[in-house]
């Protein structure tokens, strides 16, 4: 308690009681801050665990990539197709230089699925196309929604 043999022979039985108990509350506080702590570290480092993981395996191929010959990476890079154009849909091309990935058909059908908010309209686009007029991205957007959801009749929504 860091008193000295004088101090605590001082203190009756009581207050001796209560210095000790104060004490022994004031270190289980501590210990339950600690606790604490060190469970907010655990969860944010068990969080970011994931994407440690991947940054592992990319540093690995990275470096497993820097001893094949310069043809070979060549190679790699000309069959991954970087410099076309990732289409969005018919007609509608995106960036170059990415991997595109479809997604399943059945990733529309579920309840919880959202359209995207981005109107895409395929085709060639030209300064001289008319801009869709007002009202008309609403029911764009309708369609589009009972395309994804495949549902055939509007009317019983």
């Amino acid at each position: 308690l860091g008193l000295s043999f004088l101090e605590l022979e001082s203190l009756e039985g009581w207050g001796l009681f209560t210095l000790i108990f104060f004490v022994v509350i004031i270190e289980i506080g501590f210990l339950n801050i600690l606790i604490a702590q060190l469970a907010l570290a655990y969860e944010e480092l068990s969080a970011d665990k994931e994407g440690f993981a991947m940054m592992s395996r990319a540093y690995m191929v990275v470096e497993m990539e820097s001893f094949m010959p310069i043809s070979y990476r060549q190679k790699i890079y000309e069959e991954f197709n970087f410099d076309k154009p990732l289409e969005f849909d018919g007609g509608d091309e995106g960036p170059a230089g990415g991997i595109q990935l479809k997604q399943p058909a059945s990733m529309r059908a579920h309840e919880k699925y959202i359209p995207d908010r981005v109107i895409r309209y395929a085709g060639e686009a030209s300064p001289n196309d008319p801009w869709p007029l007002e009202g008309e991205e609403e029911e764009i957007i309708e369609e589009v929604d009972l395309e994804y959801r495949g549902d055939d009749n509007p009317s019983q929504q």
